[in-house]
């Protein structure tokens, strides 16, 4: 029995908006600039940056700030989500690599805020998903244990974070297909959450 639900954002309680080929062009410019060749996803290279050349953080967090923005103005919440989420009395927080402060002003925005105890962005943490860093964040300050959590995600960076922590994982389609992503549960829409095992259902 699931004691806290652990969302991400992007994806999965929004669309998908966020145009990573050119974030992820922009911070390679920026790499070369300074005489330094990295290859990865958008999240590989920003914590690359954050152990290799932490000088540079602030810079790609500038970059990724932007196109926060420029998603946030394209996000819709899905029509599912706010009723999925009243009906869940277990504990729920949100793991995201999207900036905090712009993700908790969203939460505000589309009227789902008071439904998280917690929520964990780009910025209140030294390494992004994949890394579990995040999670076991969250673990700690929701006061559960790893095998009470649930993650509900939508990509491969999601399973590969919860795999690192010992945590299962529920997926619905968004950056990735379900058929693609080895996961506990795979949902046809969040909706199906509330027939898994989660305290308070």
């Amino acid at each position: 029995m699931y004691r806290a639900v652990i969302f991400d954002f992007e994806g999965t309680l929004v669309n998908f908006a966020w145009d990573k080929e050119s974030a992820v062009r922009e911070v390679r410019n920026l790499l070369s600039e300074h005489g330094i060749y990295a290859e990865g996803s958008y999240a590989e290279l920003y914590n690359f940056v954050s152990v290799k050349h932490p000088r540079l953080k602030k810079d790609v967090d500038r970059i990724y700030d932007r196109y926060d923005l420029m998603a946030f103005r394209k996000w819709r919440v899905k029509d599912e989500v706010p009723e999925v989420l009243s009906k869940i009395n277990a504990k729920k927080a949100i793991v995201s690599n999207v900036n905090g402060d712009l993700l908790r002003d969203a939460l505000k925005d589309y009227r789902i805020a008071d439904f998280f105890s917690i929520v964990i962005g780009r910025k209140d943490v030294d390494l992004l998903k994949p890394s579990d860093i995040g999670l076991k964040l969250a673990a700690e300050k929701l006061g559960v244990e790893k095998h009470e959590m649930l993650f509900v995600g939508d990509s491969l960076t999601d399973v590969h974070a919860c795999r690192m922590a010992g945590i299962d994982i529920a997926v619905v389609e968004g950056e990735h297909r379900t058929e693609e992503m080895d996961a506990d549960y795979k949902l046809s829409s969040l909706s199906d959450i509330l027939s898994l095992p989660v305290h308070g259902l």
